[in-house]
């Protein structure tokens, strides 16, 4: 039976927030079927670079301007794979901020996002969203959840940069609970599907360039 090796990465914010994707993507990246990119990819030139290692298939984040669609499914190996950023209202991020600032993050509050998703996805046998910049593996309904982090993540003196300029009350309250939280590695992820099985692994970013 055929192997099959899917890279997965979300949440590049190139060259927005980070001047260029790390060198060492590609290097995660070697071999792999497929690319899937779960979205606030913001810059063409990420698709670009990324297509030179495998064929890409993207959906919309709430940063990108692109046109990409808000979710789609892929399949791959006999499976079937969900792919969304995973954006929500307003009125659901806030309790989470919330929460973390009070909380730490310990545990994270999804706000019943995982239920969100496997209603959106109802015939898949994983899904893949990004959104929340930080790496989940679980499986829930026989369904694997997987967000393999995010390349560009908010180190505290970022945080405190933007917080010397005016921020929405929301930007304000995440940025409050970045800059002195522990930072979150960068990360990509990869899907291996064998056998009948899929799987799901983190890989750390050492380094953002």
């Amino acid at each position: 039976m055929n192997t099959y090796r899917v890279g997965v990465i979300a949440d590049t914010h190139v060259p927005k927030s980070l001047p260029a994707l790390p060198g060492e993507i590609a290097q995660r990246f070697q071999g792999v079927d497929l690319i899937l990119h779960a979205g606030d990819v913001t810059g063409k030139e990420v698709l670009d670079e990324l297509r030179l290692i495998a064929p890409v298939v993207a959906v919309q984040g709430n940063h990108d301007r692109l046109d990409l669609p808000g979710s789609i499914v892929i399949e791959i190996g006999s499976k079937r794979i969900g792919l969304i950023h995973g954006s929500r209202p307003k009125w659901k991020e806030l309790p989470s901020i919330v929460s973390n600032e009070v909380f730490d993050g310990k545990p994270f509050w999804w706000g019943g996002f995982q239920r969100q998703v496997l209603r959106t996805f109802p015939d898949v046998d994983a899904i893949i969203f990004g959104h929340f910049h930080r790496p989940y593996v679980a499986r829930r309904q026989n369904v694997l959840l997987f967000n393999p982090g995010a390349v560009y993540q908010l180190t505290a003196k970022q945080a405190k940069a933007e917080l010397a300029r005016p921020q929405p009350l929301l930007r304000r309250a995440y940025l409050l609970n970045a800059r002195r939280r522990l930072p979150i590695a960068p990360s990509v992820g990869l899907l291996t599907i064998e056998d009948g099985t899929i799987k799901a692994d983190i890989l750390p970013l050492t380094k953002y360039t």
